[in-house]
């Protein structure tokens, strides 16, 4: 093996296992339909090699595995049962580690399985069930926060993105900060502000910014930067299916009170939940009210050093940088672009915050030559000529409200 190989069995044991499950499991691909498919040559290397290992047990294991890869059990003895064929030293052993090792190291897509994970049995989180949880209070708009929390949202089902909302702003009201202190804005950005009813008890302010057609995530944060009333001196914008821990807010918010802190990325890794590891974390945190979800408890495929999910910046430096490009649609760069211009212009920090990404089926698409929809524009070209965050920019006269109906079942 290489000298940059580790020598520890259990590591290398995990990283067959987790090529297998990434290569076996759909969601894996609905985490990041872009690093799975990066990763596709060196997944085929180690199955490959996985054939060639002539061991009954491990082949058993394997299809097992392959035949239900949200099932636990058999990951765990394969994991036991290639650490203790490492002994052997046989070269189809060798060889296999070595190919997990460089698909490992070559993968932006990893697996995390906690030891206690109850499985996909885990009774699901409905929109009702959240919907019937106390919001707590909501901040007057005569307070002028230090932080405001920008979540850009769309949902046209009623589906998962709205329990995840819900879900997300529940953690955001039960914050150890002082609730003076920071204020959220929903923007729910569609042809009409289907939600609106539904999401004002758990939010501090509501923008409904008019757009049919794709969404527009960059014009939507922008709206509810330069839409929401007060000065405040931060601006953190959240994925609307982030699930916060309790000191969120309070962790984020002291950074800042380091010398040529600009702004940060709070993660370094984003933990994409499966379906129920997100029930059971969206539980543990809004429901039963613990400080977080233990990751011990959890199944997530992980997405590295991926931008955007989570990001703080000083308000000046935001307006330095024009804010978001608002010229992307749909799903796709936004927030490499935002990023990389944070970076350019201000001090730019990364932390290692464990990050939830509570489970939605996937809207990401990518074109023909596998490159993201929004691909043709430029990095770093973002000069408008108009103020940021219009309302009206998607429509000649900003629609009427509608009446909407109120009941998310």
């Amino acid at each position: 093996m290489s000298a940059l190989t580790p020598n520890d069995p259990q590591i290398l044991a995990q990283a067959v296992v987790t090529t297998m499950t990434v290569d076996a499991d759909p969601q894996a691909r609905e985490a990041s339909i872009a690093f799975w498919d990066r990763g596709t040559a060196y997944r085929l290397e180690v199955l490959e090699a996985a054939e060639k290992v002539a061991d009954d047990t491990i082949r058993r294991l394997l299809a097992e595995l392959r035949a239900d890869p949200t099932d636990a059990r058999p990951q765990w003895e394969l994991t036991d049962r290639l650490r203790d064929l490492a002994a052997h030293r046989s070269p189809e052993v060798e060889e296999l580690f070595a190919l997990a090792w460089q698909a490992e190291s070559n993968s932006r897509l990893g697996y995390h399985l906690g030891r206690r994970y109850g499985g996909p049995s885990t009774p699901k989180v409905e929109v009702d069930e959240l919907r019937a949880l106390q919001a707590g209070d909501s901040l007057p708009l005569a307070v002028d926060a230090p932080v405001l929390v920008v979540v850009p949202f769309r949902d046209r089902g009623p589906g998962l993105r709205l329990r995840n909302l819900l879900a997300c702003l529940l953690s955001l009201r039960d914050q150890s900060a002082p609730r003076f202190s920071y204020r959220v804005v929903v923007v729910e950005s569609d042809d009409v502000p289907r939600w609106r009813d539904v999401v004002l008890p758990y939010v501090d302010h509501y923008v409904f910014a008019p757009k049919d057609g794709a969404f527009n995530k960059s014009w939507a944060v922008n709206a509810g930067v330069v839409n929401t009333p007060g000065r405040p001196e931060v601006i953190c914008i959240l994925d609307a299916d982030v699930l916060a821990d309790r000191d969120f807010v309070s962790r984020n918010t002291a950074r800042f009170r380091h010398p040529g802190t600009m702004g940060h990325l709070t993660y370094r890794d984003m933990w994409c939940l499966d379906p129920s590891s997100t029930c059971w974390a969206i539980r543990e945190r809004v429901r039963l009210q613990s400080p977080e979800a233990d990751s011990d408890h959890l199944r997530a495929f992980v997405l590295r050093r991926p931008p955007g999910c989570c990001v703080w910046a000083r308000t000046s430096a935001f307006h330095r940088i024009e804010g978001m490009d608002e010229r992307f649609e749909g799903w796709g760069g936004e927030d490499n672009d935002f990023a990389y211009r944070m970076d350019y212009y201000s001090a730019f920090d990364h932390y290692d915050d464990l990050l939830l990404h509570m489970y939605h089926p996937s809207s990401a698409v990518l074109r023909e030559d596998g490159d993201t929809v929004n691909a043709h524009i430029p990095v770093l070209s973002w000069r408008p000529t108009a103020p940021i965050g219009d309302l009206t920019r998607f429509t000649d006269v900003a629609k009427p409200e509608e009446p909407i109906p109120t009941d998310a079942a």
